[in-house]
């Protein structure tokens, strides 16, 4: 049983993760019947890998990667605030500005550049009853990957700002600093998650 799920592709010798899921109750493999409750915004996947071979979804192997338990412990928590249930079933959509793995952000950044063919995630084009926006402050490299995000489809958005040191209920332009989970002040974040929750 694993909370943290996604499928994994080999890309031009490059790994690629897409559709990765973060359940609030562990399972033992996706169906159909599954529901998602938002989605988190973030660079890249880190150092987070398969845990076995597969062309489906698969667990996935943290490998230190903190950024999906942060964001799982972030929303229980929110759950326990509002005094909602967890139902089975329920997983946050984890969406990134590109899906190359790599635990280095230069290297990533690096390898990116040099890719022909870095495609989105197809879960992008879903539409979610909130948005948190966690990808970071300006980058040359990055910011301009944040423009398709502009038409993602979802009730609510927010992101934690780093410069006003508050949540902003609104999505962030590509220079606003919508702070990464990395040192970010969770419970600002899991106060705003509690009024989002839903059974």
């Amino acid at each position: 049983m694993s909370h943290f799920w996604a499928r994994f592709k080999t890309i031009g010798g490059q790994r690629f993760r897409f559709d990765t899921r973060i359940y609030l109750d562990p399972i033992i493999a996706p169906t159909n019947q599954d529901t998602v409750l938002g989605c988190v915004i973030g660079k890249n996947p880190g150092s987070a890998g398969p845990s076995k071979r597969s062309a489906q979804l698969a667990p996935i192997a943290l490998s230190g990667d903190k950024f999906l338990p942060t964001v799982l412990s972030v929303v229980r928590q929110s759950y326990s605030l509002s005094d909602k249930p967890v139902v089975a079933g329920r997983y946050v959509q984890v969406l990134n500005l590109f899906y190359l793995c790599d635990r280095d952000l230069r290297e990533a950044k690096r390898s990116l550049q040099t890719c022909r063919r870095a495609p989105p995630c197809p879960a992008e084009k879903q539409h979610f009853p909130w948005a948190w926006f966690a990808w970071g402050g300006s980058d040359r490299v990055l910011d301009p990957l944040k423009g398709r995000f502009d038409t993602l489809g979802s009730d609510r958005d927010f992101y934690y700002s780093r410069s006003q040191q508050r949540v902003v209920a609104q999505r962030p332009s590509v220079l606003d600093r919508a702070k990464h989970t990395q040192g970010m002040p969770q419970s600002a974040v899991v106060a705003h998650l509690a009024r989002l929750a839903q059974p």
